[in-house]
């Protein structure tokens, strides 16, 4: 059944218009609003009381599908928070319209777009670089927590980046904390996600790249996704060409997707996944 959802979310997300109610962000948004209201995030709020405001919404979510005990309602259910945690259609189309920029030439335009999907003018990564963390934490995090930890490990990991973002916006004390434990729960998904990028990119060339970084718990996620998939993929272009790179690095994080889905379907035909 895991190879099921994600096969039917994947394919809903691509065919189906969302709706705003069928965006994560939505409900995170509503969550984190809620515990404003009730004064339960502020800047003295502690670390305990944050991880439990991180993991009561999955586990809440858990408890009663597992209280109804229903095949029907149950199915439903999980499928319905996949398709809320896969993709993002306003990104998709941002992207879009910072191609369509870059061809008419309007580069005011595409430093328009790169800041609207979250690029830093300060950052140290390319936009390509960029793009490859917004698909790993929109496609890829939340299939490999789905296999992982099922549906409570796809609210759960939600709410935790809304929760960090909130509180590193706000320099909330419980920030450092939920930063490290972000840092620890993205290590792995992190590391596979970029031996993908080796198995559908160039392996021989981007292995000890991956090798160098496999151990190494000092270097942020977002900067071991930008080098392996720089080693992996072939990006030459011009000073001027704005497109090839983000082009070049999109495809290839649209590969890993399959990557993924195949080892999935490996191992369910193998019987270790459900």
């Amino acid at each position: 059944m895991t190879l099921i959802y994600l096969l039917l979310a994947l394919l809903a997300e691509r065919l189906i218009s969302k709706p705003d109610n069928c965006h994560g962000n939505f409900y995170l948004d509503r969550y984190i609003s809620w515990l404003e209201s009730k004064h339960y995030l502020n800047t003295t709020t502690t670390t305990s009381v944050m991880w439990l405001l991180w993991l009561l919404p999955g586990g809440l979510f858990a408890v009663a599908l597992m209280m109804l005990n229903s095949g029907f309602i149950d199915f439903v259910a999980t499928l319905f928070v996949l398709f809320m945690a896969v993709g993002c259609p306003e990104l998709r189309n941002t992207y879009k319209c910072y191609l369509q920029a870059a061809n008419r030439g309007d580069i005011q335009a595409c430093d328009m777009y790169t800041q609207q999907l979250g690029l830093a003018s300060y950052e140290p990564r390319s936009f390509g670089q960029h793009l490859i963390w917004l698909n790993y934490q929109r496609y890829a995090a939340p299939m490999i927590m789905f296999v992982v930890l099922g549906v409570f490990g796809v609210i759960a990991y939600g709410c935790l980046r809304a929760l960090h973002g909130y509180s590193q916006a706000n320099a909330l004390q419980a920030q450092p904390a939920l930063a490290k434990v972000l840092h620890i729960i993205d290590w792995v998904p992190i590391r596979i996600t970029a031996f993908g990028f080796l198995l559908v990119g160039h392996f021989s060339r981007a292995l000890p790249k991956w090798i160098s970084l496999l151990f190494d718990t000092s270097k942020h996620a977002k900067l071991v996704l930008a080098e392996v998939a720089t080693a992996a993929e072939d990006v030459i272009c011009a000073d001027d060409d704005i497109t090839t790179e983000p082009t070049t690095l999109v495809q290839l994080a649209k590969r890993n997707v399959l990557f993924i889905l195949s080892v999935v379907a490996v191992l369910t035909l193998s019987g270790l996944l459900p």
